[in-house]
């Protein structure tokens, strides 16, 4: 018996657990090392804006596994060893595999400012930000904050935003990039823009970096000192914590090195995919960004792989839209040169992220998707 191990609850992660329900591995034990469920990164403004719920942004764990004939483990990968294949839990447990396929969500590093392990509030993990999020909202109630959110990419940028829109008059909101302009990865036209929403939506903005927190306040770079009832820490996210031990070759910045066929250089039985891989040349999943072109072919590979067939290459995206939330049913668009604003753009990204994640849900009995949190979850190995 053969037995592949997912660590992660992503999209191609789902996608792999509906096509292992259209047509099992035979011969093949499957485990899935995740939460109980999966929160759509780019849904999260509109949940705290209170246009999602729950049940609109996440896919529940637990049926998927189940439809697939696998084993869901709800727990987080401590450490990874390549050479010897093997894979140490959070929970204590130990996993040997055939073959490993990571797609899991980038993870923030809580020591790159002072003070924010102990004081900030991630956007990451998103379930976790979820689930704290209405003690912040409680807090609001009973006095007026100063929130700040620290980052500039268009996670950090919707945040703002949504949390402006949240709390209205009983919080005053800033932006504090984290150095440099907002969006800096995108054209001059869509930051302008940013811009723009930003003082509409009356969200304060520094162009500076954050050195640290205490008290209720915030250290600038260039020296400036703010009031912080709740800071908000956005900023990129980077490799998983094992990654650096774990024997797999790296890329830029430590992310975990992929080819074209999905596979680690170094190790050809480790796959991976999503946030925490990176090409040769650099290229990563941009968030914010919707790409295009064909499907990840991560279940063919896998199947393909443990019967010794042939794997299909995917070369990475070369087309992408970046959209960005802002709010009141608006959104804004980039496309190459282009940037556009308005409520149809908000139309299309609306229709965009319900349609991912209808796709990765369960069916119900009617054909409706079940969403939602998961019942109950495998915590041990058999």
């Amino acid at each position: 018996m053969k037995h592949l191990v997912l660590i992660g609850g992503g999209p191609a992660h789902l996608q792999v657990l509906h096509e292992l329900a259209a047509s099992p591995l035979p011969g093949t034990q499957v485990t899935l090392v995740a939460h109980a469920r999966h929160v759509a990164p780019g849904m999260l403004a509109g949940w705290i804006a209170g246009r999602h719920t729950p049940d609109d942004c996440c896919v529940a764990l637990a049926p998927l596994a189940q439809r697939a004939g696998a084993t869901l483990v709800d727990s987080d990968a401590l450490a990874l060893d390549a050479p010897r294949r093997r894979v140490t839990l959070a929970n204590g447990h130990t996993l040997t595999y055939d073959a490993l396929s990571v797609d899991s969500p980038a993870v923030p590093d809580r020591d790159r400012i002072a003070g924010a392990r102990e004081n900030a509030l991630f956007h990451r993990p998103v379930d976790h930000f979820m689930r704290l999020w209405s003690a912040l909202v409680a807090l609001s109630e009973e006095q007026a904050l100063s929130v700040v959110v620290v980052g500039g990419e268009i996670p950090a940028v919707e945040l703002a935003l949504a949390v402006h829109l949240r709390l209205g008059k009983r919080a005053r909101v800033a932006l504090v990039t984290g150095g440099g302009v907002p969006v800096p990865h995108h054209p001059p036209a869509f930051q302008q823009h940013v811009r723009r929403v930003l003082k509409r939506g009356q969200v304060t903005l520094f162009e500076d970096r954050c050195d640290a927190l205490f008290g209720n306040q915030m250290l600038l770079g260039q020296g400036m000192r703010l009031a912080c009832d709740a800071p908000l820490v956005a900023l990129e996210p980077g490799p998983p914590r094992w990654a650096p031990e774990s024997g797999l070759s790296l890329g830029d910045k430590g992310f975990l090195l992929v080819g074209d066929t999905l596979q680690s250089p170094s190790h050809p039985e480790v796959f991976i995919t999503g946030e925490v891989a990176v090409r040769s040349d650099g290229w990563r999943a941009p968030g914010g960004t919707l790409m295009f072109g064909r499907d990840t072919p991560l279940g063919l590979n896998l199947r393909r792989f443990l019967a010794g067939g042939q794997l299909v290459s995917h070369p990475a995206p070369t087309h992408g839209m970046g959209l960005l939330d802002a709010g009141h049913g608006r959104a804004l668009a980039s496309w190459g040169r282009l940037t556009v604003e308005g409520r149809w753009v908000g139309w299309l990204k609306e229709r965009a992220d319900r349609r991912r994640i209808r796709r990765l849900q369960v069916p119900g009995p009617q054909g409706a998707p079940v969403a939602g949190e998961a019942k109950e979850v495998d915590e041990t190995m058999v």
